[in-house]
């Protein structure tokens, strides 16, 4: 109950009125849960609901905990997208080299050593955790 009132309080305070938060589940998966102020209800009044996070907010959460810089963030968004490093290159206006330096980079930081290690760590169904 107290993190539900701190959840409203944070709710209410925010400049969108809806407090989000990530969470796992007893089995591990990754869950959002959001808490709104009920529209025309007390203040009181809250609305609350968890669902499954999608592969997006999984994999941004990820990016986030790896510690990623946005252009590494790009580039990782690429692979995953299956990407070749040309390909890359082209859609991002940077050299080969550079899409190679930016995934060593990555790889140093999410603990891989391949592309394919990659997209297994970052792959949003709940078992890419930096922590595991």
């Amino acid at each position: 109950m107290v993190m539900m009132q701190v959840m409203a309080i944070g709710a209410r305070a925010a400049s969108s009125d809806t407090f989000r938060a990530r969470l796992r589940d007893a089995r591990g998966q990754w869950a959002i849960l959001e808490v709104s102020p009920l529209i025309g209800g007390d203040e009181d009044q809250i609305a609350v609901s968890i669902e499954p996070a999608s592969g997006d907010q999984l994999i941004s959460l990820l990016f986030a905990a790896y510690g990623l810089t946005a252009r590494e963030r790009e580039v990782s968004a690429e692979v995953i997208a299956g990407h070749s490093t040309s390909d890359i290159a082209g859609r991002l206006f940077i050299s080969g080299n550079t899409v190679q330096d930016h995934l060593k980079s990555v790889f140093g930081k999410v603990g891989v050593r391949s592309r394919g290690e990659l997209v297994a760590r970052l792959r949003p169904n709940g078992s890419g955790s930096p922590s595991e």
